[in-house]
């Protein structure tokens, strides 16, 4: 089917659901569930105009739009429906969690404290309510987070009090299995307990510091939601935090969860026939094998990030499928081109095994999915080769990041230096620069040491019969919102304050961007790395935030949206302009995200967050958003948001 034709059938779909805003419901449901943050915010805008209100759409509106970072938005659409309903127990409670992610991202501190206390009036009134257990115990944490200790205290004792009676009435047991739980000897439940009513239990009893009881309640929920482990990595990061206020050690409630890690596996691919230094013959494989299955089971490797040549690559996958652990794979290139590049050569039962793990597989991302990265030859280039390694290494590191779990990179390799760049002697020593301290599975080569070649610097050599080098670059691109409501006569003032209060942003970067292009309502910067993009994007996006456009007589309305993307571009001197420029698909990549983004925030593609995180970028954070739709050339990108680490 065609993105034109599913888009057809799309609106068609919408049109006959016109009678029904309860499918409506569902559908934004099932949206924000998978991901899909601006379709549900599109789908519930859509429900909205044709039913004209609505309750729960609107509430599934402002979440999404939170979800999203466009949190002003989400409180206005939960105000409006807070007029309606002033006592709307879900209402307040999702305004109570937007505060709550204001305070988390507020950048001064008076804005953080007016942020949570607005945060504490909401799950406030919607706790006075019927003192249900889910605003009681937000109300507990904004407290603690606003300094009134004590009061959080007491919020805590009524939620405590509450759950314990709900668990009793859950498990059928009267007080008999809670008072074995809490005692030396727990005792499973006879009847279904709600996992997050334990969970809560275990929190309100941490406010209170009676952490024997706590770590007790808390075991109960890691083994309820065994195998949940974002809803795990939430409920413990929450306890830490509490114990933060508290000026309290975590150690106990780390021990209370048992989490897998995340391994990222670089190595070397089983010996051609025409090899003429054996390194890793056929032989050698059992041993292989076998030292690379402990090290996984050792670690508790639950999510495992590899590419899938023949040799390491596919041991180690299926390793990994042996444990029932995650497989995700980064190939350098489009599959056919990568299996007989890194594949077929090693015959047909290689090739069997490489279909066996793809299918298995829980994602695969095609690091240069239209050829860029690619040399004139079939397969992918040395630029190719070290993208793909650092994306891989990147979407590891942000898996661990994301869930709080242990981050270990593993290589199999014989220990001689790297002979070129993005095989796995290069790899081994980004890692080693970046302080990774990779587990090695050491290959007893017997071939001989070559001439240690230079460590890859993120550039190639210009392709045999070209003249324009291809370099890994960083894109930038901005637009004002609502640019096409500036009047001719406005036009000197946007140029006076905002044009030129760019330019100041950029002359106080460290390291000034390699390009720079500026038309009417559209800024486009290319660097030579992360952190002077990232700087540049956050400075742009608060810049706009703070300008006081109705001062200057400019529409009010006005904000910017900003992209930023990561990819190997033709880097040179245009012969027109005589000015630095880039071209290639990864600049059509930047420029198709741009659309999507929220106004007034940063999103950066997946390929930015993995360098990103294969980097360690220091000051900042990235929150997935999901797969959002952009245009057709990107029809459905993950994509993270960018903010500043407070």
């Amino acid at each position: 089917m065609t993105h034109e034709s599913e888009k057809e059938e799309a609106s068609h779909s919408r049109s006959a659901l016109a009678q029904d805003v309860q499918e409506y419901e569902k559908m934004v449901q099932q949206s924000a569930s998978s991901g899909q943050l601006l379709t549900a915010i599109e789908v519930a805008r859509d429900g909205l105009a044709r039913f004209g209100g609505g309750k729960i759409l609107q509430q599934q509106l402002a979440l999404a739009l939170a979800q999203t970072g466009a949190l002003d938005a989400a409180r206005k659409v939960l105000g409006e429906v807070l007029k309606e309903s002033a006592n709307d127990e879900e209402t307040l409670c999702l305004l109570g969690r937007v505060h709550k992610e204001m305070w988390r991202h507020a950048s001064v501190p008076a804005e953080g404290k007016e942020a949570i206390q607005q945060s504490c009036k909401y799950y406030g009134d919607a706790f006075a309510l019927r003192e249900s257990y889910y605003p009681g115990i937000n109300l507990a944490f904004t407290l603690a987070a606003a300094g009134e200790r004590s009061k959080a205290e007491q919020c805590a004792k009524k939620v405590a009090k509450h759950c314990r009676t709900e668990v009793e009435k859950t498990s059928g047991t009267g007080g008999g299995w809670l008072s074995k739980l809490v005692g030396s000897e727990p005792e499973a439940p006879k009847g279904p307990v709600d996992g997050w009513l334990v969970a809560t239990l275990a929190e309100a009893l941490t406010h209170l510091g009676d952490t024997k009881d706590a770590a007790r309640f808390y075991r109960q929920a890691a083994e309820a939601f065994k195998g949940r482990w974002r809803d795990l990595a939430s409920m413990r990061r929450q306890g830490r935090e509490i114990l933060r206020f508290n000026g309290q050690e975590h150690g106990w409630l780390d021990q209370c969860f048992e989490f897998p890690a995340v391994v990222v596996f670089s190595g070397h691919m089983i010996d051609a026939t025409s090899r003429v230094s054996p390194r890793f013959s056929a032989e050698m494989e059992p041993a292989i094998r076998e030292e690379i299955r402990a090290y996984l089971q050792q670690v508790k490797a639950g999510y495992g990030y590899s590419s899938a040549a023949c040799g390491g690559d596919l041991i180690f996958c299926e390793c990994l499928l042996e444990m029932d652990a995650k497989v995700n794979l980064v190939l350098p290139c489009p599959v056919n081109a990568f299996k007989r590049q890194s594949v077929s050569f090693g015959g047909p039962e290689w090739e069997r095994r490489f279909h066996d793990v793809m299918a298995r597989a829980t994602t695969c991302l095609i690091a240069n999915s239209t050829g860029h990265g690619a040399s004139h030859v079939d397969g992918a280039s040395s630029l190719g080769l070290v993208y793909a390694n650092r994306i891989l290494t990147g979407l590891a590191a942000l898996q661990a990041q994301a869930l709080d779990l242990e981050f270990k990179p593993m290589a199999l390799w014989d220990g001689l230096p790297a002979t070129r760049a993005g095989g796995t002697g290069s790899v081994v020593a980004e890692w080693e620069r970046r302080q990774f301290n990779p587990h090695i599975v050491r290959i007893k080569s017997t071939a001989v040491a070559p001439v240690e070649a230079a460590a890859p610097s993120g550039s190639a050599n210009p392709i045999a019969g070209s003249f324009l080098p291809q370099e890994i670059r960083t894109m930038l691109f901005a637009d004002v919102v609502n640019f096409r409501k500036i009047a001719e006569h406005q036009l000197p003032a946007f140029v006076h304050e905002f044009k030129s209060g760019v330019a100041r942003l950029v002359a106080a970067l460290p390291v000034a961007p390699l390009a720079a292009e500026s038309a009417g309502g559209t800024l486009y910067f290319v660097f030579a790395g992360l952190a002077e993009a990232a700087r540049l994007a956050l400075d742009l996006r608060d810049f706009a935030a703070q300008m006081n456009w109705p001062k200057h007589e400019l529409p009010a309305d006005l904000n910017i949206r900003i992209v930023l993307h990561s990819g190997p571009v033709y880097s040179f001197p245009d012969p027109v302009t005589q000015r630095q420029t880039c071209l290639g698909a990864h600049v059509a990549r930047g420029a198709n995200v741009q659309p999507t983004v929220t106004p007034g925030q940063v999103f950066v593609s997946q390929e930015f967050a993995a360098l990103a995180g294969a980097e360690r970028l220091p000051g900042v954070t990235l929150e997935f958003l999901g797969h959002l739709p952009t245009t057709h050339l990107f029809e459905a990108a993950p994509l993270y948001r960018l903010e500043r680490r407070k």
